[in-house]
């Protein structure tokens, strides 16, 4: 969480993005806590968190993740995965009108010990992102004040494509085995 230190004031992205850090501790996942918010014209639209549907049983009531004993990583395993991830809620939350040209701050937290992930979207919320009109994902990195990406979200990755070589590549053309 970045906090203001004497007169100094925190950034309009660092209170968003700490915003998104704070529903992330709501968060049922016990494998990765993230938290988003849509903000637009300087107003909060919408706020989200990752868990299970509301009124359905959630990983942290259970005591498991069904992912962690697969060793599964962001985008992976999604269908035995028992969240909706906080882009999704934030964005179910929103009608299409009011996100055409909003920006997403997104927040993720390890469980273990509390220190930031640096956020990212996986390729479904990607699509979900883009499909809703957002101009700008706001990533954060670390702890540390000013410490984010913004990604366009038309930039975003928003698939895998498999490749002659065994491997597959993002939205992007990058690699990964």
């Amino acid at each position: 969480m970045v906090i203001s230190k004497g007169a100094e004031r925190v950034s309009k992205t660092d209170t968003y993005l700490n915003c998104a850090e704070v529903f992330a501790y709501r968060s049922t996942c016990l494998k990765r806590k993230y938290g988003a918010v849509i903000v637009k014209n300087d107003a909060v639209l919408s706020t989200g968190y990752n868990g299970s549907p509301r009124g359905m049983e959630n990983c942290c009531d259970r005591g498991e993740c069904p992912r962690i004993p697969l060793n599964l990583h962001q985008g992976d395993g999604y269908g035995i995965c028992r969240a909706v991830h906080a882009e999704a809620n934030a964005l179910l939350n929103c009608s299409r009108e009011q996100t055409v040209g909003a920006d997403l701050y997104l927040t993720g937290v390890n469980p273990a010990d509390g220190s930031i992930h640096k956020a990212k979207p996986c390729p479904l919320c990607a699509r979900l992102i883009i499909q809703a009109g957002i101009r700008n994902v706001y990533l954060r990195q670390s702890d540390k004040a000013e410490d984010y990406t913004v990604i366009p979200a038309a930039e975003l990755e928003w698939f895998k494509e498999e490749t002659n070589e065994g491997t597959d590549r993002d939205s992007r053309g990058q690699s990964f085995p």
